[in-house]
């Protein structure tokens, strides 16, 4: 195709699919970033040359392109390297068809915003963690008897509350939200789950409450941020393991629940606490349904006497 050789000596990725989403060239420099298994990649399904979320991010590019004519910007994140993507459409004018293809090209994502999405992510938990605690005392030192400390207390609560608000502010323009990102944005919740079971999987295992992960090869995309619920799931189990006895176990699930007209995702902590007869403490999701809600998912927890307790999280299915 005309114009080959020139992308040859681009040293970005970049890719050429037809409207049909199939591979029709690959770039030297995408070869590089993006081995293969040594298969000849045209004619296979652009998506799958990426891996979780790259796939969804590809798709929905190309599937913007060719419905709208409008060039699409994403973002994609395969392993440990983070990019900037641009896909375009290729017009042939007199064709009979004017749209013939997409051209996506990938550029390397800025490291700042890499580092500063880490740290904010870093800010994020021990303010939670700080709020969680404070409210914690204010119910149980409060009232009458202590108006200075309560207000003490109270002032703190209201400096950290201030402090998140403006760390989600800060989130919130890294991932260079819209007005429509709540409704597009989606996530991969196997590849969630499993992110979330190497984060913890080691100082599980090294409590004595190891982690079992019972999630399906594949489950449908599911609403919401990624990187904020995977946080908040890191956080829930690390209040476990610190709360939790050793031999207790624990166990992350990931399913799709409903065949009617409303299925949805169900990710769900169960543990078996000694002494399970105490109501669920309803602060302890909070973090939880922080970061679900925006997106229409829930959040219940639930003790169940002498058997243990469960935290299950329920994500509405992305369009399309």
């Amino acid at each position: 195709m005309d114009g080959v050789s020139l992308l040859n000596f681009i040293d970005a990725p970049c890719l050429v699919g037809d409207p049909e989403g199939r591979v029709v060239y690959v770039n030297p420099a995408f070869g590089q970033r993006f081995p293969q298994d040594g298969s000849p990649v045209e004619g296979v399904e652009l998506v799958s040359l990426f891996e979780g979320g790259g796939r969804e991010a590809i798709l929905n590019a190309v599937a913007a392109v060719c419905s709208g004519g409008q060039t699409a910007r994403f973002r994609l994140r395969e392993g440990e390297d983070g990019f900037l993507g641009l896909c375009s459409p290729i017009e042939a004018p007199g064709s009979g068809s004017d749209r013939v293809g997409v051209v996506i090209l990938l550029v390397d994502e800025p490291v700042m915003d890499a580092k500063l999405q880490a740290v904010q992510r870093e800010i994020e938990e021990p303010l939670d963690e700080g709020i969680a605690a404070l409210e914690q005392l204010i119910d149980q030192t409060g009232g009458r008897r202590s108006d200075t400390f309560r207000g003490a207390v109270e002032r703190g609560l209201a400096a950290l509350t201030r402090a998140k608000k403006w760390n989600d502010e800060l989130h919130a323009a890294l991932a260079g939200r819209s007005g429509n990102a709540e409704r597009d944005a989606r996530l991969d919740p196997v590849r969630l789950v499993r992110e979330v079971s190497g984060r913890v999987g080691e100082a599980a295992r090294a409590n004595g409450m190891p982690l079992d992960l019972l999630v399906p090869a594949q489950l449908p995309a599911a609403r919401g941020d990624a990187d904020v619920l995977e946080a908040a799931l890191v956080r829930l189990i690390r209040l476990r393991l610190a709360t939790g006895e050793p031999d207790t176990p624990l166990t992350l699930a990931a399913r799709l629940m409903g065949a009617g007209t409303r299925p949805a995702v169900l990710i769900t902590l169960v543990d078996h606490p000694r002494g399970a007869e105490d109501e669920a403490d309803e602060r302890e999701p909070k973090s939880l349904l922080d970061a679900v809600s925006p997106y229409g998912g829930r959040v219940h927890s639930v003790r169940i006497p002498k058997t243990g307790r469960a935290t299950a999280v329920r994500l509405p299915l992305a369009e399309g």
